[in-house]
């Protein structure tokens, strides 16, 4: 067919059909609506249209100009970004005030002010958020992440291309000078965008950033799926399409017999990852090559004049209106996917989510129509400066908005309940049956709430800062895999050391560990990787069949600091580690029997090594996983603690008591913890006025530290008020064979 410019110039409908493809496949894969597992890939297909558009409107404007004005692109940007993305963030803010409750609300207004400074990727990525994890009530902003990556790739590549731009210009009037030097050169034309440059740039830049997504994403794969770094390239290859389109003069002359299978072939690639990739799939990586050439084909063939079967598909009336809003459908699906599901506590019905199908379509419509197109049309910021100004505007906007919703949940549900703290009798040892006070009180509590107690007025911490209860880690945070630091902590004058191993079961035990450290005079270090179980046995990655790698290198280098520390006491706690598959022989086995005994085995040769490296070696037993998480029961108000007493879960219990079995058949002395936090089958969700549990398996800082005297004393490490002996020489029962601490009462 012959060559039609008006293609070259309008809009073209086979991209706003592209962009209603890729957000429609992210929605039901949110919604859980239909067979997309793969759903998630919608974004990766935005990122390449996104670059291949966005780098077309830079290269015309050098083009014509000779340069690249910043300010008019970044103007340009924040009417077409930030008026929607404020607008729903704002919203956001609102909807979670009024329905996320006190426990997740304020981590909501966070989350909100990061997005708000495109930078909700960090945020995320630090918090090591679970992207496809819903059961565990996700962020109402999380997808903010992927417009922060776009806009920090594009606070890079105007400049990228601007510096490309400048070199190429001073070359060219270098030589232009050299040739007018010659008798009688005739004008030099004008420069040309040089093309050949800029794709030199964006390959080193895709190559350099596809190789790093498939080292993090084997790595840590929450990370990498956040990352500018890895996911620059897929923006790199849509800006490369476009560089390609431009330095090809005979682009519209392809046959049909090319055109057709390449957009075919596209799009197959991009409905084949929606159908056969699943959130147990290592993504990005290079498992995202498949969508983003996808994308990046069907782009290239309808830059071309023969219009094919998949650009007529992609023209379709329904898909260029669904195309027209999908950026606002994108921002409003999530926040209407998360809250409602908090809110009610339960998985949504069919039902509901064809309803909130439904309201995220209206609401983008008027979002785009009302907001969108009006901003990105108005005279009155036309002017570069004016658009400027829409970023600390809308920041600030968006951040008092926060704020003030802060203040409303503190002000209006930061006491849940209206009782007092529960107290021990005053013949507490007699009518509880214990010498424990920690272990007395937890059996008041229990019983406090069999009776129907009202939930105390001032809970600690109070469920405004529950899910920041978190120990601090002073640095050595081996989240990050990078991190190979030792932090003496404790006393840190002191000669004697203690070392905590684990996981974070370990780590929820550092506000404790840490008073008892200084007041016994211990150097004290704490080795704890979240997800990382310490025994010596490769487990999968959650939720996927590759092995943790990450976690092997780090119990590896932290075995090696404990035998070259020798300390004089490891303590090492974590959880069973039965409830993920494991590699036994470069064989995943993920049966339930199997893979307890292959746990089995390396918990033994984990404590076996431990106790010929150290002067004592003490195992603490997990504590209880929950049934139910009693921060969402507490939030949601209460008749009384009845509603929120809960139990241990039978296969942890289970898990928890092999822990003590292999530790008793190797000798290593241990501490169980069960009787401070259950008393019987029933485990209070408060104990006094204390929340112990900051989620269904973690402790609280401020339960942790009140725990420190009696776990001082299980551990020997504290003295006894009516003892003489030395701290640290109390024997155990039959559980050690070197005098470890007597074991805590059952």
């Amino acid at each position: 067919m012959s060559p039609s410019p008006a293609r070259a110039t309008h809009l073209r409908t086979d991209v706003q059909g592209l962009r209603a493809v890729a957000v429609v496949t992210v929605v039901l894969g949110h919604l859980g609506l239909g067979p997309l597992t793969g759903g998630f890939v919608g974004v990766d297909v935005f990122f390449v249209v996104s670059g291949f558009l966005i780098t077309q409107l830079m290269l015309r404007e050098v083009a014509r100009t000779g340069g690249l004005s910043l300010t008019d692109f970044y103007a340009r940007r924040a009417r077409r970004i930030l008026p929607a993305a404020s607008l729903v963030l704002v919203a956001t803010a609102v909807a979670s005030a009024l329905w996320l409750g006190p426990l997740r609300a304020p981590e909501a207004f966070v989350d909100v002010v990061w997005a708000a400074a495109f930078a909700a990727n960090v945020r995320f990525a630090e918090r090591g958020t679970d992207y496809f994890a819903l059961d565990l009530s996700p962020s109402p902003v999380q997808h903010y992440w992927s417009l922060a990556v776009e806009e920090q790739f594009y606070v890079v590549w105007p400049l990228l291309l601007l510096a490309v731009v400048l070199l190429a210009r001073r070359r060219h009037r270098a030589r232009a000078s050299d040739r007018a030097a010659g008798p009688d050169q005739p004008a030099q034309p004008a420069q040309p965008v040089p093309l050949g440059a800029l794709a030199g740039v964006l390959v080193v830049v895709a190559a350099a950033s596809l190789a790093w997504s498939a080292h993090r994403t084997g790595e840590t794969p929450t990370a990498a799926y956040f990352s500018s770094l890895t996911r620059a390239w897929e923006l790199a290859l849509g800006a490369l399409g476009a560089v390609a389109v431009a330095a090809w003069p005979a682009r519209r002359t392809l046959p049909r017999a090319v055109v057709e299978p390449l957009a075919l072939a596209g799009l197959a690639a991009v409905g084949w990852a929606c159908l056969r990739l699943t959130p147990a799939t290592p993504f990005p990586g290079t498992a995202a090559l498949v969508p983003v050439l996808g994308t990046l084909a069907v782009l290239l063939a309808g830059a071309t004049a023969t219009r094919s079967l998949v650009d007529r598909a992609l023209s379709l009336r329904a898909l260029q209106l669904l195309g027209g809003w999908s950026y606002s459908i994108y921002l409003w699906h999530w926040p209407l996917v998360v809250i409602p599901s908090v809110h009610v506590d339960r998985a949504l019905t069919l039902g509901e989510k064809i309803a909130l199908a439904g309201l995220t379509l209206l609401l983008a419509a008027l979002t785009t129509r009302l907001v969108e197109d009006p901003v990105r049309r108005a005279r009155g910021l036309a002017l570069p400066w004016r658009g400027l100004v829409l970023y600390p505007t809308t920041l600030a906007l968006v951040v008092s908005s926060a704020v003030a919703a802060g203040a409303y949940v503190q002000r209006t549900q930061g006491e849940v309940g209206r009782g007092a703290a529960i107290t021990l009798p005053d013949d507490w040892r007699r009518e509880l049956g214990t010498d424990d006070p920690a272990t007395a009180l937890v059996r008041a509590s229990a019983r406090a709430s069999r009776e129907g107690r009202a939930v105390p007025r001032r809970l600690s911490p109070p469920l405004t800062r529950l899910l920041d209860s978190t120990a601090d880690l002073a640095g050595c945070d081996y989240r990050d895999d990078t991190n190979r630091e030792l932090c003496p902590r404790g006393d840190q004058d002191a000669e004697r050391t203690v070392v905590l191993l684990g996981d974070s079961h370990a780590r929820h035990w550092i506000p404790a560990l840490e008073p008892i450290a200084e007041q016994a005079g211990y150097r004290a270090y704490y080795l704890a990787k979240p997800q990382c179980v310490p025994w010596l046995v490769t487990s999968l990655r959650g939720g996927t069949t590759e092995p943790f790698t990450a976690c092997d290198d780090f119990k590896r280098w932290a075995l090696e600091q404990v035998e070259r520390l020798r300390p004089d006491l490891v303590v090492v706690s974590s959880s069973p580690g039965t409830s993920r598959g494991v590699l036994v022989d470069g064989e995943v086995v993920d049966d339930p029997e199997e893979t307890a005994r292959a746990v089995r085995r390396g918990t033994t040769a984990l404590l076996e090594r431990l106790d010929a490296a150290a002067g004592r070696t003490v195992l603490l037993a997990d504590v209880p996983i929950l049934a139910d998480d009693p921060g969402p029961c507490l939030s949601s108000r209460p008749r009384s603690l009845r509603a929120c007493l809960t139990h241990e879960r039978p296969d942890h219990r289970a898990a928890a008591a092999a822990q003590v079995r292999a530790a008793d058949a190797v000798g290593v002395a241990s501490v169980r913890t069960r009787q401070w936090f259950c008393a019987g089958d029933d485990c209070p969700a408060v104990v006094g006025s204390t929340v112990p549990y900051r989620d269904g398996g973690h402790v609280t800082t401020q339960y942790a530290e009140q725990l420190a005297r009696p776990l001082g004393l299980s551990l020997g490490l504290l003295r006894r008020r009516s003892s003489r002996s030395a701290p640290g020489r109390r024997r155990c029962s039959a559980t050690g064979r070197r005098g470890g601490p007597a074991p805590a009462a059952p």
